[in-house]
């Protein structure tokens, strides 16, 4: 593990085994999770463990690159769908033999127009319901090997927002195909009947570093509680209305953490939880969406988290979400990004 992260890495590894009680298989072990630096050099296991971010406009153009070269499998499982470069390089993937299997949102319109496309080309399409919500995960997994996931559709207006995804190479990616793998099990093909039964449930707790389900709200609030006074925490959100994340917030805002907070006006509770978070002492703008903010992403110097799920009680208690939980260097690099957008949008 590269020393330059180790003291994050360890708190991080505590926030989340505290956070959700012992799930993640390394609190069971008792090793900490490998902190990946870019710039800094492989960990001591060798491998290249870099991590990638990227805004919104260079998601697609990554993705059909991802796909283009996948040798043997494409596995996605996307909210939104609709974007025709990638729907075009899913098909050409199956056509010349790749294994590409694809889940989607049985709700969201240009999913399902895209799922008949995929289908007649031979992509193997499922969708997951998800009871009272939705399935709003965004990931990619390349010959098992290569993980893009992180906020960002694949819709056909998905590039014109403020968000973030992460591309993350071989070391992270059993444990996202982990993920992927329990949603596939427990979604439903085109000829199953639209029931609330699946034959398994979707993947839900820690594998680090991606978090899914309760285990989500549970590190962002361990997160929170364990940042120093002193220390800045900027917070991207398309949604803040979750009442326990924002009371966290607050909290840590009066408590001499520098909270600095960009909110989408449009989004329901964004008004409310300026006057809140304002009257606590935290720096609270409102982005003039141009471009859309949709962003989910907290960071506090070398903690952070980013992700699909949304800061709103539906985000963090109903509908299926990936969020990524980060620590050392990697963090310290959403953190800088973060601080830019909040300056550069609001």
């Amino acid at each position: 593990m590269n020393r330059r992260g180790g003291t994050a890495a360890a708190v991080m590894l505590l926030i989340v085994c505290s956070g959700i009680g012992g799930m993640l298989s390394s609190c069971q072990r008792g090793q900490p999770p490998v902190t990946r630096s870019p710039g800094h050099g492989p960990p001591a296991t060798g491998r290249d463990t870099s991590l990638v971010l990227m805004g919104a406009p260079q998601v697609a153009p990554t993705a059909v690159s991802l796909i283009d070269r996948a040798a043997q499998s494409v596995d996605l499982e996307m909210y939104e769908l609709g974007r025709p470069s990638i729907i075009t390089a899913l098909a050409a993937a199956a056509r010349r033999g790749v294994l590409v299997k694809v889940i989607l949102d049985p709700t969201e319109r240009e999913s399902v127009i895209a799922a008949r496309s995929l289908r007649s080309s031979g992509v193997r399409v499922r969708t997951l319901r998800v009871p009272g919500g939705i399935d709003h995960v965004k990931l990619l997994i390349i010959d098992r090997s290569n993980v893009l996931t992180g906020g960002v559709n694949f819709g056909t207006g998905s590039s014109y927002t403020t968000d973030v995804d992460m591309e993350f190479p071989a070391a992270d990616a059993s444990a996202a195909t982990e993920v992927f793998d329990q949603d596939w099990r427990a979604s439903s093909v085109a000829s199953e009947p639209h029931t609330s039964w699946h034959p398994a449930s979707p993947a839900s707790g820690a594998f680090y570093p991606f978090v899914t389900g309760p285990a989500i709200e549970s590190s962002l609030l361990a997160m929170l509680g364990a940042v120093k006074a002193g220390t800045k925490c900027t917070v991207l959100a398309n949604y803040l209305s979750d009442t326990k994340l924002l009371g966290a917030l607050e909290n840590a805002s009066r408590h001499g953490v520098l909270v600095d907070v960009l909110l989408n006006p449009d989004s329901y509770g964004s008004a409310a939880a300026a006057n809140a978070l304002g009257s606590a002492g935290a720096h609270v703008r409102m982005s003039p969406n141009h471009p859309y903010l949709h962003a989910k992403v907290l960071a506090c110097g070398e903690l952070a988290m980013a992700g699909s799920a949304n800061f709103s009680y539906d985000g963090m208690n109903v509908n299926h979400e990936l969020d990524v939980v980060l620590s050392g260097s990697d963090a310290a690099s959403v953190s800088a990004l973060a601080s830019r957008l909040f300056e550069e949008d609001a």
